[in-house]
């Protein structure tokens, strides 16, 4: 299949789901409004078709991105190997390193962080991991292109 091919492939699909969701947000999933509404209309609406329809409908979209997310990986893999498997290791390192940054845990509270809404203790670890991922990252990315200007230079 050809690039051209399958990036507009990929652009129609985007828009159609897009077209869906918009379409289904508008007609559908019109539900009571949680902060002012009414406990019995709430409960309702949380029992009733639209909440189980918009459930569904968000599961459908999320494994078909995942689908989609793994069927790239496929045709990647067929049609250039070397640079996709380059690619799921610097995605393997990077799931490493972050796992690595959550069993560290980290000692921010919601106290010391000065939060105006208390979350929970999993959540400040898990957005402390994801930073300090992220921070690796780019310094690992800055590296990189340093080397490769050294490297250049020397030859």
């Amino acid at each position: 299949m050809k690039d051209k091919n399958l990036t507009m492939y990929m652009n129609i699909l985007k828009v159609a789901l897009i077209a869906i969701g918009v379409v289904l947000c508008l007609f559908l999933f019109s539900g009571p409004n949680a902060t002012s509404g009414d406990p019995e209309e709430i409960e309702a609406f949380r029992d009733g078709a639209e909440m189980s329809l918009a459930t569904i409908f968000t599961t459908l979209i999320m494994l078909l991105g995942v689908g989609i997310v793994l069927l790239f990986f496929v045709v990647q893999l067929i049609s250039n190997p070397k640079k996709t498997i380059i690619s799921i290791l610097g995605i393997v390192v990077a799931l490493v390193i972050y796992l690595i940054f959550i069993m560290l845990g980290t000692s921010d509270t919601n106290e010391s962080l000065l939060l105006r809404h208390p979350v929970s203790q999993g959540s400040i670890t898990t957005t402390t991991a994801g930073l300090w991922t992220a921070f690796v990252a780019i310094v690992l990315a800055f590296l990189a292109v340093l080397g490769g200007f050294f490297l250049r230079f020397i030859k």
